[in-house]
């Protein structure tokens, strides 16, 4: 099956037969039932899934083997929302003997569905007595369909089907790879803005002795060093003749149209006029927005300042906005804002746009920011702070950096579970003796008597479980901290303050 053959079936409705010979093109020793194995929904599921099937087996090159599943959701799953209880539901058949992994497809009657490689790692820990321990289960998520690109999945699951008779576990798990996913979008995404640059600049990045070098190949845009296309009185340059200025405007704008496209994945873009909340907007809204435009040679000083400067940066009655007759939000923030008047009469050729939205048709943006235990296989937002850190000049020695998402949960997660403990467990944080006792039901009410610390250390790991992994713990136990405790958790978090020194 080719690439092309591959992107097909993935842009179709999701059809048991099209993905039974999918997984047995693309993995090896590929075992389907001839009758799919049914397997039977608890009763407090009943509402959320209304078929669970086995559909075979993988045994890999290594040994270890992978079950196939298709799950059938009703439309009150919202698969995002509800990650952590289809991880759990999947997790709890991988064994690390016999099986070692799980492909799932989650579809419902939408038209778009999820395929979904759930894994565990295992390490040997020597200060256990060389103990196995398994990590938690790990999901990993193409959203697949008639209203997405696809282009991610058929690249990445076809290479893995050119080594399919020597693939092992890692393997599978390179396939749903969002690094590799982020490195190529970001590599295609500076060729873009490069090519910005240079129609203005007229300079390229050459490779010279193993360096990059910015040489000029071309004359520099009239924008950078006159003003001809402004009417007077105002007779000065756009760019005043400064490189940096213009290469600013560049990554300002496209950085821009890179957030509209998490705001578009909302819905928030193009809503219908009689509309009342922020929904049922166009997913493809700027590129649609650029090819039903009438004049594409002068597509940025005609209809993104308009869409930049008058719609996203001003208050409107009901969020008209006049160009597309819809309703675009405003936003309170100062990406839209018009420091620089001069800029707004600039325009590029049509090509550049035509491969521009090209480009970002390619590819899925996720809204929902990927964590360690569920990572969706496209563009999130965090690639924001990846592109600003990377297109920052001399960030280095400015100090600027862009923190690592693994970083940030830590450090997040951890200063939760502290400020949650200061709260529950006074005693337990000795900076906090002054903070009155608040301990819910379920929990001890004191830390004097040593017969209480089992049942405080009981509480503390569920309170730690609860943020670093999500869970609740057993809602069916009396005595669940988390589940008795619920509303005051909730109140607390609500009611956070937190300074971020370092203002990223």
């Amino acid at each position: 099956m080719t690439k092309d053959e591959l992107k097909i079936i993935f842009n179709q409705r999701y059809k048991r037969e099209n993905w039974q010979s999918i997984i047995k093109d693309i993995f090896p020793n590929v075992s389907i039932f001839s009758k799919p194995f049914q397997i039977p929904i608890s009763e407090n599921l009943q509402t959320r899934i209304t078929g669970f099937y086995q559909l075979g087996n993988i045994r890999l090159n290594d040994g270890k083997g992978i079950k196939i599943f298709e799950l059938q959701v009703t439309k009150q799953v919202n698969l995002p929302r509800n990650r952590v209880e289809m991880r759990n539901l999947i997790a709890k058949y991988i064994d690390m003997m016999d099986n070692h992994g799980v492909l799932a497809i989650f579809n419902s009657s939408e038209d778009d569905y999820r395929f979904t490689f759930t894994s565990k790692d295992s390490e040997i820990t020597e200060t256990e007595g060389f103990v196995t321990k398994e990590t938690d289960a790990k999901r990993y998520t193409y959203l697949l369909g008639p209203n997405e690109p696809c282009r991610t999945a058929s690249d990445q699951l076809f290479d893995f089907s050119n080594i399919k008779n020597s693939a092992k576990i890692d393997d599978v798990i390179k396939a749903f790879s969002v690094e590799k996913l982020s490195k190529l979008f970001f590599n295609e995404y500076k060729e873009q803005y490069e090519k910005f640059v240079y129609y203005i600049t007229g300079k390229r990045f050459v490779k010279k002795s193993g360096k990059w070098k910015e040489e000029r190949k071309d004359e520099p845009s009239e924008f950078l060093e006159t003003a001809r296309f402004f009417r007077p009185p105002d007779h000065g340059s756009v760019f005043e003749n400064d490189e940096k200025k213009a290469r600013d405007f560049i990554k300002k704008t496209l950085g821009r149209i890179v957030f509209l496209h998490f705001l578009q994945k909302k819905g928030w873009m193009g809503c219908p006029e009689n509309s009342v909340k922020w929904e049922n907007g166009d997913k493809q809204f700027l590129s649609n927005y650029y090819y039903n435009c009438s004049g594409k040679d002068h597509f940025y000083s005609k209809y993104l300042v308009p869409l930049f400067f008058d719609c996203l940066n001003k208050k409107r009655e009901n969020d008209l906005f006049e160009i597309t007759n819809s309703r675009i939000p405003y936003l309170n923030g100062g990406l839209f804002e018009n420091k620089t008047p001069k800029q707004d009469q600039i325009d590029f050729p049509i090509e550049f746009w035509e491969k521009l939205f090209e480009f970002f048709g390619q590819y899925n943006f996720t809204i929902d920011e990927n964590d360690p235990f569920e990572q969706e296989v496209g563009i999130d937002p965090e690639m924001l702070g990846h592109i600003f850190e990377n297109l920052l000049e001399d960030n280095k020695d400015k100090g600027a950096f862009y923190t690592p998402k693994p970083i940030v949960d830590y450090m997040c997660k951890e200063s939760l579970i502290q400020y949650l403990k200061t709260h529950f467990f006074p005693e337990k944080s000795p900076l906090e003796r002054g903070v009155p006792n608040t301990f819910g039901t379920g929990c001890v009410k004191s830390l004097e008597k040593d017969e209480t610390s089992s049942e405080v250390s009981e509480c503390v790991s569920a309170l730690e479980n609860f943020i670093r992994n999500h869970n609740p713990g057993d809602s069916d136990v009396k005595n669940n901290f988390i589940k008795n405790n619920a509303r005051k958790i909730e109140q607390l978090l609500d009611n956070v303050k937190i300074c971020d020194p370092a203002i990223g």
